[in-house]
C-alpha cells in the first residue's frame, strides 16, 4: 500500500513555505519537484504518485509551491519579482532545509530552469530532469526576445497580459472548476488534474474562494523569464535529462533541441502531448523518469 502525499509547511528565515511529501522508509537521496509559473505542487499529484509507485515507494518525493503560489505564504508583492532567482534561493534554501547529502531534481517548465540553476549550484544534486524547459539557446534569439519585451510585444508580453486578466475570485470550489473547465490552458487536461489545482491553489475568502497565485504575480514571473537561460548550462556537470512535447505549446524549440544535442550530452526525448505533458501523460511521463534515474 502507497501512503498519500502529506501536506506540511516549514519555516524559511521567517517565512512559511507549504510543500507535499511522499514519504519513504528511507530519506536517503530523495527526489525533489518544482512546478510550473502559475500552477503549484498539488496539480502534478497524480504524476507524483506514479513516479513514487514506479520506485515501490522506497524514495521519498518534495514538491514545494514556490513563493507566491499554491499554499505558501511568502511575501509576494509582484513589484518586488526582479527575476527567477528569487524562486532559485527560495528552493536552495528549501533543500538545505530538508538536510539531504544527495538528491534527485526534477521540475516542469519555469520549474525545469530553476531546478537547472540549482543544479549548476548544489553539489549534492546527483541527476536532472527538465520537463518542457522555458530554455532558450542561443544569443542571437535571447536578444531579439528580450528586446521586443523591452518594447512590450510579442508572445511573452501577450501570455503575461492574459495571466493578469485571470479571474481570480469564485464563490466556492465548483464554481471555480466550472470556470476553468476546457478553458485555456486546461482546455486538454483531465478533470481531476483541474480540481488537484485548484484545491491546491484557493484560498478562503470572506465572499468565497481566490487563487492564490495572484495574477499580477503570475504575470509578473512571466515578463522576468530569462532569455539567456543558456548560458548556464555549461556549468551542469551532471546527468541530465530533458523531456519535449511534440506539439507547437512546447517551450523547448527544435534549434534549442539542436543546439543542445550538439553541444551538451544531455539525454533529450520528444514525446507526444503538449506543454503540459507531466498533467496530461502522467503514467508515461513517470515511466520515462523513473527509467532514467534508475541508469
Amino acid at each position: 500500500m502507497f501512503l498519500k502525499a502529506e501536506r506540511k509547511e516549514i519555516n524559511i528565515k521567517g517565512e512559511i513555505f507549504s510543500y507535499l511529501f511522499f514519504p519513504s522508509s528511507s530519506n536517503k537521496n530523495p527526489i525533489f519537484f518544482l512546478h510550473a509559473t502559475g500552477l503549484n505542487a498539488a496539480t502534478y499529484i497524480n504524476f507524483l504518485s506514479k513516479l513514487f509507485k514506479k520506485f515501490n515507494g522506497e524514495r521519498t518525493i518534495y514538491a514545494l509551491d514556490q513563493r507566491g503560489h499554491g499554499l505558501s505564504r511568502a511575501d509576494a508583492n509582484h513589484k518586488n519579482l526582479k527575476s527567477w532567482k528569487t524562486y532559485e534561493k527560495d528552493a536552495i534554501n528549501f533543500i538545505n532545509e530538508m538536510g539531504v547529502e544527495s538528491c534527485d531534481i526534477a521540475g516542469h517548465s519555469m520549474g525545469a530552469i530553476v531546478s537547472a540553476r540549482i543544479s549548476s549550484k548544489l553539489k549534492k544534486i546527483r541527476k536532472l530532469i527538465m520537463i518542457e524547459p522555458v530554455l532558450f539557446y542561443d544569443f542571437s534569439e535571447g536578444f531579439s526576445l528580450s528586446v521586443k519585451r523591452f518594447f512590450n510585444i510579442g508572445d511573452s508580453s501577450e501570455i503575461s497580459s492574459s495571466a493578469a486578466k485571470r479571474r481570480k475570485s469564485f464563490n466556492n470550489l465548483e464554481s471555480a472548476i466550472e470556470h476553468f473547465t476546457g478553458r485555456a490552458i486546461f482546455k486538454n487536461w483531465p478533470d481531476e488534474a483541474l480540481k488537484n489545482y485548484l484545491e491546491g491553489g484557493l484560498k478562503e475568502t470572506k465572499e468565497g474562494v481566490s487563487l492564490s497565485c495572484d495574477p499580477f504575480w503570475e504575470a509578473k514571473t512571466f515578463q522576468t523569464v530569462s532569455y539567456n537561460t543558456y548560458k548556464f548550462l555549461k556549468n551542469i556537470h551532471i546527468s541530465a535529462f530533458i523531456l519535449k512535447g511534440s506539439m507547437e505549446t512546447s517551450t523547448f524549440s527544435e534549434k534549442a533541441k539542436e543546439y543542445v544535442s550538439k553541444k551538451y550530452s544531455f539525454k533529450i526525448e520528444e514525446m507526444s502531448g503538449s506543454h503540459f505533458l507531466p498533467i496530461e501523460n502522467t503514467d508515461a511521463v513517470a515511466s520515462k523518469i523513473a527509467d532514467f534515474l534508475k541508469k
